[in-house]
């Protein structure tokens, strides 16, 4: 009976860590980027593995703009503090809030690049950018 209670005991410990951790991960905020991505990956791994083992299959979005919408509804990382010599950071609902247009424009290489307005597009490049469709 001696020899089983340090593998119970040592089993039960690493339980608890591992319950510790699984609340670390989905009930504290994150505060750091690096935080955030773990987070956002332990939550949808643990809603995967959730969902297999009870066969509770959600239906598959049909459409990208439903992935998109779907992906908005989660919580995103807050917003960083801005500092001198860096941007802020947005989260991702915050994004589509208050996007207006996105613009696409090429450059003299003939490379596609991607903007959120058209203040961001250079000023010689500003003539041929386009609006991107809804």
């Amino acid at each position: 009976m001696h020899r089983l209670i340090k593998p119970i005991f040592w089993s039960f410990l690493f339980l608890v860590m591992l319950l510790v951790i699984d609340q670390l991960l989905v009930q504290i905020p994150p505060v750091h980027p690096a935080h955030a991505a773990a987070s956002n990956f332990y939550r949808d791994f643990r809603s995967r593995l959730i969902d297999l083992v009870f066969n509770e299959k959600q239906a598959a979005p049909k459409t990208i703009e439903a992935v998109i919408e779907q992906q908005g509804t989660r919580e995103t990382v807050p917003q960083k503090i801005k500092t001198p010599g860096q941007e802020q950071t947005r989260s991702a609902s915050n994004f589509q809030a208050g996007k207006s247009q996105r613009y696409l424009y090429s450059d003299g290489k003939g490379e596609l690049h991607f903007t959120d307005s058209l203040d961001e597009v250079p000023d010689k490049y500003r003539g041929q950018a386009q609006p991107m469709g809804q």
